[in-house]
């Protein structure tokens, strides 16, 4: 019974695929016509070799789920963030508008209660004015 792990295997499988020269070579292929190819060419080729090409197609198979993966995770990061910048940016303009109401409102208030000081304040010089006049008459008589 062989204890290798298939990480082992295809570990030996890249050290010993140097020595397999010609297997590989007859193995070789470009673009997406490769699978094609290799299935022609894996009647060629070594048990070893075989064995090797599959664990790389396994490896290969897995990168391009990863990638994916990532691609995917990615996207919907990015749309969590957009999402949450919404979020802070209406918050933001809720609070802008409520301060700006807030402000208004303080602004009317602040403005009458200067107008009823200023004509309390008229009233009391009117009323001083007049005290001032009477002592002054009275002061006359005297």
């Amino acid at each position: 019974m062989d204890n290798r792990t298939g990480l082992d295997e295809e570990k030996e499988c890249g050290r010993n695929s140097e020595t397999q020269g010609e297997e590989r070579g007859a193995y070789r292929s470009t673009g997406r016509g490769g699978d094609e190819v290799a299935a022609k060419n894996r009647e060629q080729l070594t048990p070893y070799v075989a064995k090797c090409l599959g664990h790389l197609e396994t490896l290969r198979k897995r990168k391009r789920q990863q990638e994916e993966q990532v691609e995917s995770l990615v996207e919907e990061s990015f749309g969590q963030i957009e999402a949450i910048m919404h979020e802070i940016m209406r918050g933001l303009q809720e609070r802008h508008a409520a301060s700006h109401a807030q402000f208004e409102a303080s602004d009317a208030k602040l403005m009458r209660s200067l107008q009823a000081h200023n004509r309390m304040e008229k009233k009391m010089k009117m009323i001083a004015a007049i005290l001032l006049r009477e002592e002054d008459g009275e002061q006359e008589l005297e």
